[in-house]
């Protein structure tokens, strides 16, 4: 009886244990499975989608670089900045952005080069021509065999939205040494947010960037960009670029937290412009001149609230759109101008064929002239 008892809780205790554990297995399973998606985020997913389309960009050739660069001794004893000709390799990224080989990337990574070659996430090494650059956007378009790659696909910076996702991908550790040749094929990436829209930077010799430069309307991002990062893309979380990776601002020279990328639409209308004509045509300002400022006396005279807006001292091409001396412009295109420098950062992204709005304040009212602009004709 005691055996049999014992025989039967045995039974019982080993038919409970095994009906127990089939919903731990299945849990284990959807465990498994659920872990497997998530791992598989639409981060993961962005970076695989837009990965295959950049490229290192190696370059090489003779270039002029400082010797004796020391301010201290600069300064003190007035010597100028001595150079010599030395050869140099510089790196840095660009992205396939057509099925003919067309690759993006920052004029300031492609200038003075003698050899440009494209590292490819294959591993292959290829030589790549300049079609065309434009040092005032700081673009440049590259051409090489595209066998075997994809172009990344094309998304819109304007329709960004401050604190989504974004993806940088680029080659930082360039051909830095210790770095296998199979580890230098394979991209970088990182992820941060969109942490401004529309910041613009005027030239100053304080920037530790392209410091001649007007960057009008830049995309900020937290994503770490490092130098090597240039040209490459930042992609939004459904793996379509939005920008193309340009600068930092550190005080280190490494990443801070402080990234800008050019809007997409801008390099586009830039690679469409050097694509067809082999530069981005200039436009077209002759003759258009301002006053310095306006006083908050000449404001309240001519019937401004605030003394804003450039004053027309010469209307040049702009007066074929009915501007006149002494017309304030206020705003272009719906942005604010205060000064100088905010006239040419509204006006530096512009193309040809472009139709600005001017908001000019003229016999104490407000109105809007439309501007078509031109090109220049002494290139």
């Amino acid at each position: 009886m005691i055996f049999r008892t014992t025989t039967s809780s045995v039974v019982l205790a080993l038919c409970a244990t095994m009906t127990s554990a089939i919903p731990i297995q299945q849990g284990t399973a959807d465990t498994q499975k659920a872990i497997a998606e998530e791992r598989l985020s639409v981060i993961v997913q962005a970076v695989q989608k837009v990965s295959p389309s950049v490229a290192s960009v190696v370059v090489s050739g003779i270039q002029r670089v400082p010797i004796f660069n020391d301010p201290f001794y600069r300064d003190f004893f007035g010597l100028g900045p001595a150079t010599t000709r030395r050869f140099t390799v510089q790196s840095g990224s660009a992205v396939m952005i057509s099925s003919a080989g067309e690759f993006l990337t920052n004029q300031h990574v492609v200038g003075g080069a003698d050899t440009i070659r494209l590292l490819l996430p294959n591993g292959e090494s290829r030589l790549a021509e300049v079609i065309g650059t434009s040092p005032e956007l700081d673009v440049a378009l590259l051409k090489c065999n595209p066998e075997g790659m994809e172009p990344a696909q094309l998304g819109a910076a304007k329709n960004l939205l401050v604190g989504e996702w974004l993806v940088a991908v680029g080659y930082p550790v360039g051909g830095r040494r210790g770095l296998t040749e199979e580890s230098r094929v394979r991209p970088t990436v990182t992820v941060g947010v969109v942490s401004a829209l529309e910041r613009s930077f005027v030239p100053s010799t304080r920037q530790q960037t392209r410091s001649s430069l007007f960057y009008p309307d830049m995309i900020q991002t937290d994503a770490a960009i490092n130098p090597g990062n240039s040209g490459g893309p930042l992609a939004n979380a459904s793996g379509e670029v939005v920008g193309i990776n340009t600068f930092i601002l550190s005080d280190t020279g490494g990443s801070q937290g402080l990234g800008f990328a050019i809007p997409i639409e801008r390099a586009l209308k830039a690679a469409d412009e050097i694509r067809t004509y082999g530069r981005v045509r200039r436009v077209n300002f002759s003759g258009l001149q301002f006053y310095r400022s306006i006083s908050d006396e000449k404001a309240a005279s001519i019937g401004l609230e605030e003394g804003q807006g450039l004053m027309v001292a010469d209307p040049g091409i702009a007066g074929e759109a009915g501007l006149r001396r002494d017309d304030v412009i206020l705003d272009v295109d719906r942005k604010s101008v205060r000064n100088f420098d905010d006239a040419q950062l509204a006006l530096v992204p512009r193309f040809v064929g472009d139709q600005v709005t001017l908001g000019v304040w003229r016999n104490e009212s407000r109105i809007e002239l439309q501007l078509v602009l031109t090109e220049a004709q002494d290139q």
